[in-house]
């Protein structure tokens, strides 16, 4: 593929993943407006979905937060109740921030039909797409080695 033709298709790649990123952005700000929450809060949920438990210290690590919003946020979730503060065992001056199942449970109902679409279209590729797929998602995220 000449240089020309890579670039193209470069910026047409960075064009789809911005317009993916807005679209799951606006939704994600319109689910939280309607549970009365923000878009953090909603964030803060999927991270400790994904990882069982963090401390306010891990939420304002992976969200480049201080720890005094992290605190307003956790403060706003733990008030409608999607998660619950635990004495931290490892450090008693600090909590771990565990999501209410039965909550997110709720969230999951709202976006099952977006997770079912990403299903459905990840299933129309190939097992060797799928891996450059998840490397590329891997690197963005950080979690993997550029090389």
């Amino acid at each position: 593929m000449s240089s020309r033709k890579r670039s193209e298709l470069i910026e047409a790649m960075v064009q789809e993943v911005r317009k993916f990123l807005a679209a799951g952005i606006l939704f994600n700000e319109k689910v939280a407006a309607e549970l009365g929450l923000n878009g953090t809060d909603l964030q803060f949920l999927n991270l400790l979905e994904l990882q069982g438990s963090a401390t306010p210290g891990d939420l304002a690590r992976w969200s480049g937060l201080t720890t005094g919003g992290v605190t307003v946020a956790v403060d706003r979730l733990e008030k409608a109740g999607y998660v619950k503060r635990q004495p931290n065992p490892k450090d008693r001056r600090s909590n771990i921030i565990r999501p209410v199942p039965a909550r997110l449970l709720e969230l999951y109902l709202i976006y099952k039909s977006k997770g079912e679409l990403v299903v459905s279209v990840l299933s129309k590729f190939s097992d060797r797409e799928l891996e450059v797929i998840r490397r590329f998602l891997k690197r963005t995220n950080g979690a993997e080695p550029a090389s």
